[in-house]
């Protein structure tokens, strides 16, 4: 082992809740492929070990050392793939089986943060996946994670440069930095006057103000179980279209439209104001960390403010400069503003942000990212030898009371609820996601028209509810003369 390294913010949060609910599977995320074409294990775990020697947090653990938590690097590790057979498996128990993998407990001190399995129903019919917990890695290092594994796998079985559906894909370069470059770098800033400038502004925008929050079906527990569910949207094509040419006729971005309308829908569900929602985003800044595998995330605050002349279009002006202003001050981690505005996190979760709202782009050049974040579930696709397609995987459900993600690709917006189960029916969620298209709808139709006119219930709920809780009068018998 090497001396220990020193974790990042992010990761003592997350080190905090793991020994809070060592067994729980809520930050367990990770990502799959379905393989319709024969694979050769000898090779696909030689790849996988290969992983290991190039991204040393595949070779880590984490322990508390004289009270600390740190992270230990080994020179080797003894990372593996797992194949579990599963002959005969309908769609339905091959899902079953690829959530379950997801979400067994990991063994931070003692495995890591990584695991491999092949769920395989055939020679040629099979489930490559990859489950990390987020101490250790975030979206864009699972991405690079499955990459580096498919291009090793591609050279072990005779291949050169890995070709892809729309063109050769180049082997990747090495990283050049490390996590604990990042570590020290985020020390650094942290102790300069830039670091000072940053908490004064996100002081700032927390004054005086609470987290948003919705009514919930049931009381809030002391200590949540960290279970969630997931209710699916998709936007229409016109809808799509609609929001775009409304970013650009107000000159603001499209994630700042759907983020003062979400705002807004909040404000007329709470009729809280001066409320925080969070924004989960990358501190993946530095070339020299662009491939280095490991958790740069970092939630941002926005607030929302509201009085009742604002407009959907102002809601979206206010958000864009918000989401402007609080990029130039990303760096400053959100687990340490818990503590320097004293609101410290809890077993019932965080006491700024119990809402998150956010939108994951697929505009790159990189054929496997397009395929891996395709919005609509993307096609069966040759890359590094193998015929692949995405595989979804239901995760990060229960972190929050709700987290709502929108995934964007050329025409489309698919919107994910991501909700927790002990706080919310089904139901509810469904509601709130109805609702949410009610406001789009409403901004788009009259961006000018204030927030505060926005009907949430339509005119056959408003009809089942003015005769909730009345009978019709009995009938009058007929008198007999």
């Amino acid at each position: 082992m090497t001396d220990p390294q020193q974790l990042s913010h992010a990761q003592q949060a997350l080190w905090f809740l793991y020994r809070l609910a060592p067994d729980a599977a809520v930050y367990n995320t990770g990502c799959a492929l379905t393989v319709r074409s024969a694979v050769d294990l000898p090779a696909l775990r030689a790849a996988v070990e290969a992983l290991a020697e190039r991204h040393d947090m595949l070779r880590s653990v984490f322990q508390e050392v004289d009270g600390q938590a740190v992270r230990l690097v080994g020179e080797r590790h003894p990372l593996g793939l797992e194949v579990r057979e599963l002959p005969g498996a309908d769609p339905e128990g091959l899902a079953a089986a690829a959530r379950a993998a997801l979400r067994e407990p990991f063994r931070l001190e003692r495995d890591g943060a990584f695991r491999f399995v092949l769920l395989r129903r055939g020679e040629a019919d099979a489930v490559l996946l990859m489950a990390g917990h987020h101490i250790g890695t975030d979206a864009t290092s699972n991405w690079l994670i499955v990459r580096d594994l498919l291009h090793g796998y591609h050279l072990l079985t005779g291949g050169g440069d890995a070709p892809a559906a729309d063109g050769p894909t180049t082997a990747p370069p090495p990283p050049k930095g490390s996590y604990a470059d990042h570590v020290a770098k985020e020390r650094t800033v942290l102790d300069s006057p830039r670091g000072a400038r940053m908490e004064q502004y996100w002081h700032r925008v927390c004054a005086d103000a609470a987290p948003a929050e919705l009514p919930t079906d049931r009381p809030r527990p002391a200590s949540s179980s960290r279970t969630g569910a997931t209710h699916h949207l998709d936007l229409a094509d016109g809808r799509v279209e609609a929001l775009r040419e409304l970013a650009r006729s107000s000159g603001v971005s499209l994630f700042s439209v759907l983020l003062g309308t979400f705002q807004s829908l909040l404000h007329r569900r709470t009729r809280q104001n001066g409320f925080l929602i969070g924004c989960p985003t990358t501190t993946r800044m530095s070339p020299v960390v662009r491939e280095v595998v490991g958790n740069f995330v970092n939630t941002l605050l926005f607030r929302g403010d509201f009085d009742p002349g604002t407009t959907f279009r102002q809601a979206a002006e206010a958000a864009d400069r918000q989401v402007k202003a609080g990029l130039g001050s990303a760096g400053y981690p959100f687990e340490l503003l818990t503590r320097t505005v004293n609101r410290p996190r809890t077993g019932a979760g965080s006491s700024l942000c119990r809402i998150t709202f956010n939108l994951v782009g697929t505009a790159t050049p990189e054929p496997l990212l397009r395929l891996l974040l395709d919005a609509d579930g993307g096609r069966p696709a040759e890359f590094a030898g193998l015929t692949i397609a995405p595989f979804e995987l239901p995760q990060a459900e229960g972190q929050l009371d709700l987290a709502v993600s929108v995934r964007q690709s050329a025409s489309s917006l698919a919107v994910d609820f991501r909700y927790d189960v002990d706080l919310f029916d089904p139901a509810t969620v469904e509601r709130f996601a109805g609702h949410f298209l009610r406001a789009v709808d409403a901004a788009l139709a009259d961006p000018d028209a204030p927030v505060a006119r926005l009907r949430l219930v339509d005119d056959a709920e408003l009809a089942g509810l003015m005769g909730f809780g009345t009978e019709p009068a009995p009938r009058r018998r007929a008198r007999r003369g």
